[in-house]
């Protein structure tokens, strides 16, 4: 009898979940099933589409190079940019087979890099109009050239964490030098770096991990990298509910009680 019950509960799932927490760094043993099993191919998929987007950030220079000599209204361009920008990517994240079958998938690929390349270009001739612009991308360049370096070894698990610390490295490399120049307030003006760079690991996890559907595989680098632009929008949807909608609907929720609970 007292076996029977002691097999029941095992099969609790909340019960389950305890003991796997009570074993030593349980917490730190937690593993992801990914669409590409073999940690080389995962790997290999990483670096190429790495490759990618860091091509992607150098198209940046010879357009800010071009609007430095061709300024625009800013302040009007890039609201305008910004909304075209979140409707073509969505149409491009709902209709996910224009960017994995050829040839459609190189046009995407073109048309986020255009896109990208004018969007960064624009907001940061919108903080910083001089030379000292080109900061930003060469800073980012590196980052994830970084995070590709470190893809290439299997020793050591690609922990959001520690893709992070390879971010805030490189960074603070450059700070160090921008301190010793004098140039500190150009190059801290380019932080948003960190953030397009720890972008591009979050997503590369939601997406090799199967939480985006896409069951990718391990040839479809062009595939991966025009993933990075149009999950944007979903991303960004994350963010405003985790930081806004959340907080709106847990004060709607405390003012509906108020009509409910009594004082005393």
């Amino acid at each position: 009898m007292d076996a029977t019950v002691m097999v029941e509960k095992s099969e609790v799932p909340g019960i389950a979940i305890q003991c796997e927490l009570l074993l030593p760094n349980g917490h730190l043993q937690r593993t992801f099933e990914f669409d590409i099993a073999n940690i080389r191919l995962r790997r290999r998929l990483v670096r190429r589409f790495y490759g990618i987007l860091i091509l992607q950030v150098f198209c940046t220079l010879p357009c800010l190079e071009l609007l430095l000599r061709y300024p625009l209204p800013y302040n009007y361009v890039m609201p305008i940019s910004m909304v075209l920008t979140m409707f073509l990517y969505t149409c491009f994240y709902v209709w996910r087979d224009w960017r994995r079958f050829a040839p459609y998938n190189y046009l995407v690929l073109l048309l986020s890099t255009f896109i990208g390349s004018f969007n960064r270009s624009v907001y940061l001739l919108n903080l910083v109009q001089s030379h000292w612009v080109y900061v930003y991308p060469v800073i980012l360049i590196l980052e994830l050239l970084a995070l590709m370096l470190y893809s290439a070894q299997e020793r050591f698990r690609f922990t959001q964490i520690r893709g992070i610390s390879i971010i805030c490295l490189v960074f603070g490399l450059f700070l160090l030098l921008a301190y010793r120049i004098d140039r500190m307030v150009e190059v801290f003006s380019g932080m948003a770096c960190t953030v397009e760079a720890w972008y591009v690991i979050y997503d590369t996890h939601y997406m090799l991990c199967g939480r985006h559907g896409y069951n990718i595989g391990a040839q479809e680098y062009v595939f991966a990298a025009c993933n990075i632009h149009c999950d944007v929008p979903k991303g960004s949807w994350r963010l405003m509910k985790m930081l806004f909608f959340s907080k709106i609907v847990e004060a709607i929720r405390m003012f509906r009680e108020c009509f409910k609970t009594e004082v005393c």
